[in-house]
């Protein structure tokens, strides 16, 4: 079933504010029971607040307010990416997270990179189309500052007099009533850098600078490095192997330096956990269930675990 977050929910009402207007609007609150809006709710609370300013196009209107407190795990895993390309896997990460598989298929050759969303949920709302597809563009825009422009966009409805808005919006030709919705970039862009210092990401950037000062002080610039690719590699669960590659070592390398070092993996791992535990527990955008999978848990049991080994207390009682 396709939900929203309640994180990214709360780009309606960023945008009636910004009207000057506000709604019925039933985003779910921090502390909420539920922190997703099923796909049929979170539908008919958009044409809720369009109807409070009709306009054409309003779905792309809506999508220019994206920042990094709507998209939540997002804005956290693009702050340790370094390229567009790195971008857009995290991201197919984070959705083979939300919905158990990739909705988004990726396909490139020598001349382009494709994103695409196919049929098998069906053709979206032509408003939440607009609204979606448009929002990840403007996030890695605004990640990437220097992305070139896309080569074109193919989405499932159709024109209907708004071609020119499409147009404006994406800066590129936009082809409609495409049997997949789907975004083609140039194979270039996809080294892209991502602009760690861009006003979007720099509050998880600090966050993240905040964690890795605090996991271990007076770390040799070695062990720093080892923290930084275990924080790289968090949401996947940082497994040795994993943080050996990054570094360019093999495991047995890895572990001897690190005893070298008068240090452990695992002792480093607990630590920027816990440090990091302490950073997204204080962002009010974050789920628990989002925090739970940037910290690389399988299961939320073990997190409520190690907060009681951190003397953090009950992690659910902190997000109210």
């Amino acid at each position: 079933m396709i939900v929203v977050t309640r994180s990214f929910a709360g780009i309606l009402d960023d945008w009636l504010a910004s009207l000057g207007l506000s709604g019925p609007v039933r985003t779910p609150r921090r502390g909420s029971a539920s922190a997703v809006l099923p796909l049929k709710q979170w539908t008919a609370d958009v044409h809720a607040a369009i109807a409070l300013a009709p306009g054409p196009a309003r779905g792309l209107d809506i999508a220019r307010h994206v920042q990094l407190r709507h998209v939540g795990p997002l804005g956290y895993m693009a702050v340790n990416t370094q390229t567009l390309g790195e971008f857009l896997d995290v991201y197919r990460l984070l959705e083979k997270w939300f919905y158990g598989s990739n909705w988004a298929q990726l396909s490139d050759d020598d001349a382009q990179t494709e994103i695409a969303w196919d049929r098998r949920y069906g053709v979206p709302d032509r408003v939440i189309e607009q609204l979606h597809v448009l929002a990840l563009v403007n996030m890695a825009r605004m990640a990437c500052p220097g992305m070139p422009p896309l080569l074109r966009v193919d989405v499932m409805n159709a024109a209907q007099g708004e071609a020119q808005h499409y147009r404006s919006a994406f800066g590129c030709p936009v082809r409609f009533g495409q049997p997949a919705l789907r975004l083609v970039f140039a194979a270039e862009a996809m080294q892209a850098p991502v602009d760690i210092t861009h006003a979007a990401l720099s509050p998880a950037w600090r966050k993240r600078q905040r964690t890795l000062r605090e996991a271990l002080p007076g770390a040799t610039q070695f062990v720093r490095a080892v923290q930084s690719a275990i924080l790289n590699t968090l949401p996947g669960g940082a497994p040795a192997d994993a943080v050996a590659e990054r570094l360019n070592l093999s495991r047995r390398t890895l572990q001897r330096r690190l005893t070298d070092s008068a240090c452990s993996y695992r002792q480093l791992l607990e630590g920027v956990r816990e440090r990091h535990a302490r950073q997204l527990l204080a962002d009010p955008a974050l789920s628990l269930k989002e925090i739970v999978f940037l910290l690389g848990y399988a299961e939320q049991s073990t997190f409520n675990h190690a907060c009681q080994r951190w003397n953090l207390g009950s992690p659910g009682k902190r997000l109210r």
